[in-house]
């Protein structure tokens, strides 16, 4: 292919053929057909975060005014709020947090987010946008884009709220002309430096009050896999990771052969080698600091072996039996391989073993002078449902609490059909404000906001399970889906679905959405 000799800093006397002052370098002219859209379109996509800043941030301020406030409580009857039962989850909330934590669910179902997720960018809009205008109008105008706009959130996040008045103001000036140069990454490290200087708190004093906030998250991720992080001290942090470096370079798999999956934990132990794939030091890494949580002694003396983390695993019985490929789910997590499924439900101890079958045998009903759910009720409620059954959220039902969809002082029974899993904010949320739920008989939920918008909760399970049997060519519409006549009944996937304007009809039919 033919190539231009032409440079950035060329001028027209300086073209190949030197007979034009019009020469275009056509890889040049190539390349910005895409690039100059692309550019323009960055320009679009920063003004759409900015607008949608507004909008947040004028939704926060709704959240102060009286009459919103008002409505945005339930009926004390009606949503519960002064039963009895209710102080079980917990004292009412005040009333303004009440509206921030319904206005933040309003935007977790209109967008498809978990509320908490929903509820801090509501924060983080009325913050920029009152504290930080200079920057919120560069987006709007495209001069920076949104990393940069949530790098420098992420660095004035932990400033005190008696922060004197100069400093916010005086931080945008002199960080909004690296924000428009640099890439979000090392413009955060240029802000992170221009704050320690501005900052009016003691380094050691914000030290303490981090070290308060620490704590491992668990995120899931995709091929059987998932990340375990720890937030801690920098020092200690760097302290580990230079630790189980020095180990995985101490155990060498050129030096030492041990039978895969485990590492050893002593390498001078005399044991037959065998041959073995070779780690690279990630992999040692990531196996010894694996082997130190499972099996390591805690600084006290007090955690070993004999302390174990207990997980549920739900197994297919054809899969046990060979006879099916159909993949285990681990709670909190997805599908797992077949391999560790067979491995954990024959072995694991630790583990509870769930065997699916179409007859579980548990009770689903019990008389109405009993309000809590016998165990075996719970459990089943909780294998149904998986996580709590708000829209968004990713609580583990096993630690939820179990709510009456129709309150049990109102009539409502303690049976399968009534009883939902919902995390202990959620269902203050629900018994607390102008939210209600409707369940059809397989457990899904329909929610109608206080905005007057209806969103149905599909399970996940249920959409993935209807996704891997289609139904065959020339086959009816299944009852409950979207080409389906008439009202829905038990559908096992509901579909998911744009929100309505109307509350759904009252009847104890399945809602058709």
């Amino acid at each position: 292919m033919a190539t231009s000799n032409a440079t950035p800093d060329s001028t027209p006397e300086d073209s190949p053929d030197g007979s034009s002052n019009d020469y275009v370098d056509p890889v040049a002219e190539a390349i910005s057909v895409v690039i100059d859209p692309l550019i323009a379109n960055a320009k679009v996509i920063a003004a759409a975060y900015a607008e949608r800043t507004r909008l947040l941030a004028e939704l926060d301020q709704l959240g102060h005014d009286r009459w919103i406030i008002a409505g945005l409580a339930g009926d004390p009857i009606e949503s519960g709020r002064n039963d009895p039962d209710t102080g079980k989850h917990g004292p009412a909330w005040a009333d303004e947090e009440l509206a921030r934590r319904a206005l933040a669910a309003e935007v977790g179902c209109a967008l498809r987010m978990n509320f908490q997720t929903a509820g801090m960018m509501i924060c983080d809009a009325a913050r920029l946008t009152e504290q930080l205008p200079l920057f919120h109008q560069a987006l709007a105008d495209g001069r920076i884009g949104w990393g940069h706009v949530m790098k420098l959130m992420e660095v004035t996040a932990s400033l005190p709220l008696d922060l004197p008045d100069h400093v916010l103001p005086r931080l945008e000036e002199m960080t909004l002309t690296a924000a428009e140069k640099l890439t979000p990454g090392k413009f955060a490290k240029v802000a992170r430096e221009l704050l320690e200087a501005l900052h009016p708190v003691p380094l050691q004093d914000r030290v303490n009050a981090g070290i308060r906030e620490r704590r491992v998250v668990l995120r899931p991720d995709a091929n059987g896999m998932s990340w375990l992080n720890a937030y801690l001290k920098a020092d200690e942090a760097q302290a580990i990771y230079e630790r189980l470096t020095q180990i995985a370079k101490a155990v060498n798999d050129d030096d030492t052969a041990t039978p895969e999956p485990h590492p050893p934990t002593n390498t001078d132990t005399d044991t037959e080698a065998v041959p073995i794939v070779c780690r690279t030091r990630d992999q040692r890494r990531a196996d010894a600091y694996r082997d130190l949580l499972l099996d390591g002694i805690g600084a006290d003396g007090t955690l070993g072996r004999g302390i174990r983390g207990t997980v549920h695993i739900t197994v297919p019985v054809l899969t046990l039996l060979g006879q099916s490929q159909q993949p285990a789910i681990l709670d909190g997590y997805g599908p797992i391989d077949l391999e560790t499924a067979r491995r954990l439900t024959g072995t694991a101890t630790s583990f509870t073993r769930i065997l699916t079958h179409p007859h579980t045998g548990c009770t689903l009903s019990v008389d109405r002078d009993s309000h809590n759910p016998p165990a075996d009720l719970r459990r089943y409620v909780q294998i149904r449902d998986n996580t709590c059954q708000a829209p968004g959220c990713n609580r583990q039902a096993i630690h939820s609490e179990i709510d009456h969809t129709q309150a049990w002082s109102a009539g409502g029974p303690t049976s399968a059909g009534n009883l939902v899993s919902l995390c202990r904010p959620d269902h203050r949320l629900k018994h607390q404000s102008s939210f209600t739920t409707r369940q059809a008989p397989d457990g899904t939920l329909t929610w109608t906001t206080p905005g007057g918008k209806t969103y149905t909760n599909p399970r996940a399970q249920d959409l993935v399970r209807a996704a891997l049997q289609p139904p065959t060519p020339g086959q009816p519409p299944t009852k409950g889906t979207p080409d389906a006549a008439g009202p829905a009944s038990t559908p096992t996937s509901p579909p998911l679905t744009s929100p309505a304007s109307e509350p759904p009809p009252k009847t104890d039919e399945t809602p058709p959405f």
